[in-house]
């Protein structure tokens, strides 16, 4: 009887065993479908954010009507070709170089380079990307910087250009490479940079919650690790630790309202950087903006930054 009894007593025991061993389990495949699902989506991301680019010229020089200009193109060390447009201005005058942003090209600078040119600067507009470069990924402005210091050295050189005075102006990835290259390049006495970062991974981040439709800063976490792995043997310095190599050379930040990571991205690099230097606050960015009166105001503001501090004629 005391033996039933015993019996009957450990059954629920290992009843209750049985059933915590199920829920274990459970768990542990639903946490593995979870990190699986997460991965999946991270690199999606990540592989969406560094395969972005633009072909697409919407407008070229001829379609413009533009005449005085030559096709000017330069190699980079992994062999591929950067195509761009050398708009002639006053013989001797600096030239100022335009670079692009993220998933963008030479075209959509094309009206401000024109600009430029009607007021006698030679302006220098190229493709960061294209179909004849061999990058299939970007680094979000490691390469960019080394391309642009090869497109610096390959205007310098021109004809009719003044080989010791550069103008750069930079748009989120472009300004990150214009700012780099401005900290190595003697050249360079005037820079505008519009929506700038201090190292690639803010700019990646920006990008996630673009593509999110809003800041997470949770689910950042596992695609910028994807991202660190990707560019770890390209990694560099932040910018903020080499802007002492900018004083004296005048300075315009340009922070869009637009994009909230981005802005206060740019206004740290304006508050680490010496003088002279100036904060210029807009609702957008440059490529957030259609024709009309409020693109026409921007481009005059950085005409007027550049007439000002990159004088034609002086060296």
């Amino acid at each position: 009887m005391a033996r039933r009894r015993a019996l009957s007593i450990a059954a629920p025991a290992r009843v209750s065993g049985e059933l915590g061993g199920r829920l274990l389990r459970t768990a542990v495949v639903l946490v593995v479908l979870v990190v699986m699902v997460l991965g999946g989506v991270s690199g999606f991301l990540t592989y969406r954010i560094v395969s972005a680019r633009n072909d697409i010229e919407t407008v070229t020089p001829l379609s413009s009507f533009q005449s005085s200009y030559v096709n000017l193109s330069f190699i980079d060390p992994r062999g591929g070709e950067h195509e761009g447009w050398l708009l002639v201005g006053l013989k001797g005058a600096p030239a100022v170089i335009l670079c692009h942003g993220y998933s963008s090209n030479r075209s959509d600078l094309l009206a401000l380079g024109n600009l430029l040119q009607q007021n006698h600067f030679n302006v220098y507009v190229f493709n960061f990307q294209g179909p004849k470069t061999k990058d299939l990924y970007s680094d979000l402005g490691l390469r960019q910087s080394e391309d642009l210091m090869l497109a610096i050295d390959k205007v310098a050189k021109q004809r009719g250009v003044n080989p010791r005075r550069v103008g750069l102006f930079g748009i989120n990835t472009g300004g990150y490479a214009a700012l780099r290259a401005a900290q190595q390049s003697s050249l360079v006495r005037a820079l505008v940079v519009d929506s700038a970062f201090d190292e690639p991974s803010q700019m990646f981040e920006a990008q996630v919650d673009q593509l999110l439709g809003g800041s997470s800063s949770t689910f950042r976490a596992l695609p910028k690790s994807l991202f660190a792995l990707l560019t770890l043997r390209t990694k560099q310095p932040p910018l903020h630790e080499n802007l002492a190599k900018l004083e004296g050379t005048p300075k315009l930040y340009i922070q869009g309202r637009d994009s909230q990571l981005l802005a206060r991205t740019t206004e740290a690099l304006y508050d680490a950087s010496p003088q002279p230097k100036r904060m210029l606050v807009l609702e957008h960015s440059y490529t957030a903006l259609a024709s009309g009166a409020v693109k026409k105001e921007y481009e005059d503001q950085v005409l007027n930054f550049f007439l000002q501090n990159l004088p034609l004629r002086a060296d």
